[in-house]
Order: structure tokens, then sequence, then C-alpha cells
């Protein structure tokens, strides 16, 4: 349920965007911005939905047309068989959402848990991918994330001292219709294989960020280096989920990295 039903109307989780029928269920979505400029596809990190993307939306439409989606079973996408709640899976649902949307490419990026989708499209579907990014990951199963909580204070205190303003964290980006679909959409990596040895085949241009205050940051580095040609960037004073704390940075790196895009 929605955790915020008592409150209706009051968040931006409560707007239905848009539906896509693909691969038998409905897919939420907003697709915004000119159709001209290239196509930036947002993949949401674990436990979060597409309203998450607000605290860097207008910068990125200044450059880009952005594609917000759920991953099946969170938010207010609908969700199928449990076998179906895989990266795998939800690679081919980005891909079925694009090819319903007209996208014939885009600038796919992902964020922790949304860098693992990102990755496996670029696996199976690379002519569809103009750029490749990937924020705060690690690919290795299972991952230990039992610091960053404390890392991630060190670097919220980090901040405070520069000086740098923090985006207020709000509930309804966490929001979704159904627990059980939520949870096992978020705990897909519990039943993934090592994709680190296929890194090699993509060809994409490929930009890999992580913080220095993340657990993620050494596997973040070894990513880089088997992609070929990928660009890595240390994100300062940021823990996991690096977009929430230095939202500023995260808009940075992927409007610098067009240049790089590959033109279609």
């Amino acid at each position: 349920m929605n955790p915020d039903t008592n409150k209706p109307g009051t968040t931006a989780y409560v707007v239905t965007r848009n539906m896509a029928r693909v691969h038998g269920i409905d897919l939420h979505h907003v697709l915004e911005g000119d159709a001209k400029k290239p196509t930036l596809v947002l993949v949401n990190m674990a436990s979060h939905n597409l309203t998450c993307w607000e605290v860097v939306l207008a910068p990125l439409l200044e450059h880009f047309q952005v594609l917000r989606f759920d991953l099946r079973g969170t938010g207010k996408s609908g969700w199928g068989d449990k076998a179906q709640f895989n990266f795998a899976q939800y690679a081919e649902d980005l891909a079925g959402l694009m090819r319903h949307l007209g996208i014939k490419s885009a600038f796919v990026v992902g964020v922790a848990y949304g860098a693992r989708t990102a990755a496996q499209f670029a696996l199976r579907h690379p002519t569809m991918l103009s750029g490749l990014g990937l924020f705060d990951v690690a690919l290795t199963p299972p991952v230990d994330q039992g610091d960053q909580g404390a890392l991630g204070a060190k670097a919220m205190a980090m901040l405070k001292d520069a000086g740098m303003a923090i985006p207020e964290r709000q509930k309804y980006w966490r929001f979704y219709e159904n627990r059980d679909a939520a949870l096992a959409c978020h705990t897909a990596h519990q039943r993934e294989g090592d994709t680190m040895a296929a890194l090699s085949a993509i060809t994409a241009p490929t930009l890999v960020a992580c913080g220095r205050q993340d657990m993620n940051l050494d596997s973040a580095k070894e990513i880089a280096a088997l992609i070929p040609g990928a660009t890595f960037a240390v994100m300062e004073m940021t823990g996991h989920g690096s977009v929430f704390y230095r939202p500023d940075e995260f808009v940075r790196l992927v409007t610098d990295f067009r240049t790089s895009l590959i033109d279609v």
C-alpha cells in the first residue's frame, strides 16, 4: 500500500503519470523535455520510485529529454510472475518501454541498484544505447553494505562543514503500492550471478562514478577498468546514493558526458 494513504494529494507520488503495457505488465513512466535533445533514461536505486529524481530533474531537462520509470513491482508499476524479478527482465522492460515510446537510443544512467539494470541493458541491447552511466555500482553478489550508514554520515558531516547544501530526502520517494512486490524487486541481487566477466563486451561510451565515502568505491574502480574506454570519476564528500548527497555534481558529470555520447 501507499504509506501516505491518510494524506491524499499531498505529495508528488499520488500523481499517476503514464502507463505502458510492456511484457504483460503496466509500467509507470514519465517522458519529459525536448525530443530534439539526447534522451536520458534514469534508473532508480533500490527502494525508490521515479519521484526521487526531482532533485536533479530541472537542470537535466536543460540538456536532455528525460525518461523516468518505476521498475516492475515498485512505485506504481505492475508486476507478474515472481521469477521475473531479475535484472535481465528489468532491462527487457526498459527496452520494451523505449520501443513503446519510439525511443531508438538513449543514455542510460543507473544509480546503485539501478546501475545493475543499466549494465544488463548495455549487455543485452547495445544498439539502443548512446551511452552508459553507472553510479555507486557493484555487480558481484552478495555486496557488503554494513558500513554504508556510517560512511554516509561522515559524508554528510563533511558537506555540512564545507557549508554545502544537502537536499532534504522525502518519504514519498520510497512509496510503493505493494510491499511484497517491492521487496521482490529489490532483492533480485540475492539471485543474480556475477556479471563482471561480461563487462568487456560493453562498447558504448561509459561513465562510472562513485562517492569517496561509499563501500562500493573499489568495485566501481574495478568495473571501470573492465569496460573498454570507460571514464571513472570519484565524487568527494559523497556516500552511497550519490545523487542525494551531491546532486549538483551528479548533474555536472552527466551533462559533461554528453560530448562522449554516440550520435544516432
